[in-house]
């Protein structure tokens, strides 16, 4: 009996687990990739963001691809305990208020296909001293779907998305 009801578990576990991700395919996807694994406090580390689309249908985001609150993109930085750290890194990203009719103000992207942006940044001001760090990005949609009337966009009603975690270790 104990070992149908720890079958049950595990089947209905598993079972949740294809059904989050087939949840998850129709939504909006955000990566963060590093140019190296390892990087001196002397030397500048490229970051790349990828926002993917979803394997089926189309998402439609502000084109507004950069680092800071104004497009709603934050970096995150924590040690090797999780904690966040102190940084100097102060993106200046100030886009102009896209028009509401979302002429050029908009991109589509579909059938997993991608729009993304790089950023080279040096370490001393990601990080405050060698050791190991954890980098995440996190887009919060600065815009409602009202705001583009008639379009259809990620918005905030969406709500935010989180990259995978990357690690890099300084020297």
């Amino acid at each position: 009996m104990k070992l149908a009801i720890l079958l049950l578990i595990l089947t209905s576990s598993a079972l949740g687990q294809v059904a989050a991700e087939k949840a998850g395919s129709d939504r909006l996807r955000i990566e963060l990739r590093t140019s190296a694994s390892r990087v001196a406090m002397t030397e500048n580390l490229n970051l790349t963001v990828f926002f993917r689309s979803p394997e089926r249908g189309m998402v439609t985001i502000w084109n507004a691809l950069d680092w800071g609150a104004p497009a709603g993109l934050y970096l995150q930085v924590l040690d090797s305990a999780g904690r966040e750290v102190r940084n100097s890194f102060a993106p200046f990203f100030h886009p102009l208020p896209p028009d509401e009719n979302g002429k050029d103000a908009l991109i589509s992207i579909a059938g997993g296909s991608f729009a993304g942006f790089d950023s080279d940044i040096p370490a001393k001001m990601l990080f405050p001293g060698p050791g190991r760090y954890t980098l995440k990005c996190r887009y919060s949609p600065p815009l409602s779907r009202e705001y583009f009337k008639g379009h259809t966009i990620w918005g905030k009603e969406d709500g935010a998305i989180e990259s995978p975690a990357v690690t890099v270790e300084v020297q």
